[in-house]
């Protein structure tokens, strides 16, 4: 928890009630949420808070690393507490149980090469989204 409220400070955003219940809440469950299920699981214990304010939250969380935006095939966008936040990695999430883990292995550096090569571009970043299921869901 510490680590990320550490983020919270470097980036300029004051270390509320709010932020600090939806950083322990994507902590404790360690899987995707969207942002109508964090609502309901925080208002009973944490009023006033609005939907609005979980949508700005979670999406301020998202733009300092705190949080990882996960788009789904029912066209929604749910959000997962990024681990490694400071470091270069992908997720891998269970279509079965939503939890989402960390993928430290990359093997990009070939695709990059071909883009450069063939394509005449630059890549300056990526995004993989890896999808299955978990060992326990299999």
């Amino acid at each position: 928890m510490q680590s990320y409220l550490g983020l919270l400070k470097q980036n300029g955003l004051k270390i509320t009630p709010k932020r600090r219940a939806v950083i322990d809440l994507l902590l404790k469950n360690n899987r995707r949420m969207g942002p109508s299920e964090v609502h309901q699981k925080l208002r009973k214990d944490i009023a006033p808070l609005g939907l609005p304010t979980v949508y700005r939250i979670l999406e301020e969380l998202k733009n300092i690393g705190v949080l990882m935006q996960i788009p789904s095939d029912d066209r929604q966008l749910y959000y997962v507490l990024c681990k490694m936040p400071d470091e270069h990695h992908h997720h891998f999430v269970c279509r079965g149980c939503r939890r989402v883990e960390e993928v430290e292995y990359c093997n990009f550096g070939a695709i990059s090469k071909f883009i450069e090569k063939h394509l005449n571009g630059k890549v300056e970043q990526h995004f993989l989204q890896i999808e299955g299921l978990c060992s326990k869901c299999r």
